[in-house]
């Protein structure tokens, strides 16, 4: 496979495995292609990427974007562009000052929005609502619907 000369397989990690190459990345990689199932889905790896300080480059879809552009941590590139995701990169490692900000902001983020402290409450409140023995289908439907905009990127405390 082409490239594959440059690449350090790893194999399977656990968890102090991942940080340990967390903390010795430069940059972080979520370049996914467009699909249904990417649109609205809040990837691990993200924030995990955050978390430690990263900064990623990410596929630019809607939610992905209000996440990396809301916390400044990173660049978004469309992930069918092998130029752009290259233009992304090289920006990254050859701008350390910036790069360091981006990771900086992204696991300020996490700790004060992308963590299970806020969102433990909307769970239990939706798990709560779901177990009320008089509460419709609508109101379920309204209440997780409330849910997800109240997790909305950006529009939180």
């Amino acid at each position: 496979m082409p490239g594959w000369e440059r690449t350090e397989y790893m194999g399977t990690l656990d968890r102090p495995g991942v940080l340990r190459v967390l903390g010795q990345a430069r940059l972080g990689l979520l370049t996914l292609h467009p699909s249904p199932a990417q649109y609205e889905a809040w990837p691990v790896k993200l924030f995990e990427y955050m978390c430690a300080g990263v900064p990623v480059i990410a596929s630019d879809f809607p939610l992905w974007r209000e996440i990396v552009q809301g916390a400044g941590c990173g660049l978004l590139v469309d992930p069918l562009n092998p130029q752009a995701i290259a233009q992304a990169i090289e920006f990254v490692l050859t701008h350390p000052r910036e790069a360091a900000a981006m990771g900086q902001r992204g696991r300020e983020a996490v700790g004060r929005r992308y963590n299970w402290e806020t969102e433990e409450k909307k769970l239990l409140k939706l798990y709560a609502d779901l177990l009320q023995p008089e509460t419709s289908v609508l109101e379920i439907a309204s209440s997780h619907q409330a849910m997800r905009a109240s997790s909305t990127p950006g529009t939180g405390p």
